[in-house]
């Protein structure tokens, strides 16, 4: 490949530990091997900062920028993302959240995309791979590039709880716990779906993590029944929120789980099978999104809660010592 072939492919994807994020990131770079591609892994509530931080690498042409497995909700980021276009950057955006298809039609998605692909139907590594898959239909680097799929249909099984491969849950777990950069890195080198010696011990350092967030969230646990008939089950975790809720949630009926993730700062909604609350729309309400059956927000006030109960415990009695 000449020099002045040589694409720079920036892609914002979700994370900063999120298995299908990871892997939509991944399928991008795999596609894109021989070229420079830059990873960048935003968390819930990070993306329109993350998205307006975007520069052309390249210039001309040579640029590209793929959001995948994410939305935004400024139209401030919209408008940069256009100037981007503008300057001759090719523009992707493929996302699989509810509370971006609904809204495929807002100002803030008022972009000259190159490409565009909103769907529920699969995952977003999958309709990733899936959009790349038929941009190679018939040219010898489709065999190298089909290769990764089975890696994208254990995101996909995982993230939207079809369950059918039983695998999956234990590489969700190996990618929270090493991270989602290092993860990434560790699934380019892979050429079949076998953990990598630091992807099995980090799965096996989840397993034990995960159960001591599940016991932290057991103890912190508050069941409060609403008005219309749901209950409220909320508590706090250390990562690891899906698994978390799905053990809250287990034998549970018409029941919603909020979990304050103390390492993430975040807000994870889940419910259980029988519920059919849009929890999308509840968590865009505080600024974030995601699927009816789980999503998630940032509120920052919540990191203070824990601080300011322990101020208003402890300082009446320390006043009282003291005189």
């Amino acid at each position: 490949m000449a020099a002045g072939d040589r694409r720079v492919i920036q892609v914002v994807s979700h994370g900063p530990a999120c298995f299908d994020g990871v892997v939509a990131a991944a399928t991008v770079a795999r596609f894109y091997q021989g070229h420079r591609v830059i990873p960048i892994l935003a968390a819930n509530g990070e993306s329109d900062d993350k998205i307006q931080a975007l520069k052309a690498k390249a210039g001309g042409e040579g640029d590209e920028i793929w959001i995948t497995d994410l939305s935004w909700n400024s139209v401030a980021t919209g408008a940069h993302l256009s100037l981007l276009a503008r300057a001759g950057a090719a523009i992707y955006w493929i996302d699989h959240h509810r509370t971006a298809v609904s809204r495929a039609d807002a100002p803030e998605f008022k972009v000259p995309f190159r490409g565009k692909v909103l769907s529920e139907r699969y995952s977003a590594a999958r309709l990733t791979f899936n959009f790349l898959r038929r941009k190679l239909a018939g040219r010898p680097q489709s065999k190298a590039f089909e290769r990764f799929f089975p890696l994208v249909e254990l995101a996909d099984d995982h993230d939207r709880w079809v369950r059918r491969l039983p695998a999956s849950d234990d590489w969700a777990l190996a990618v929270q716990t090493l991270g989602g950069t290092a993860s990434y890195k560790e699934m380019l080198r892979m050429d079949e779906p076998r953990m990598t010696p630091a992807l099995r011990a980090a799965m096996e350092q989840g397993r034990e993590a995960m159960a001591k967030s599940l016991e932290l969230a057991r103890s912190t646990l508050i069941e409060r029944p609403l008005a219309n008939g749901l209950k409220l089950r909320t508590a706090c975790c250390f990562g690891y929120s899906s698994e978390v809720a799905a053990e809250l949630y287990k034998d549970q009926t018409r029941t919603v789980i909020a979990l304050f993730d103390l390492r993430s700062q975040g807000v994870s909604l889940r419910r259980s099978a029988d519920c059919e609350v849009d929890l999308s729309q509840t968590a865009r309400g505080f600024g974030g999104g995601g699927h009816a059956a789980a999503a998630g927000f940032m509120r920052s006030d919540l990191a203070q809660s824990p601080a300011e109960k322990l101020a208003s415990i402890l300082g009446e009695r320390l006043e009282a010592l003291q005189a």
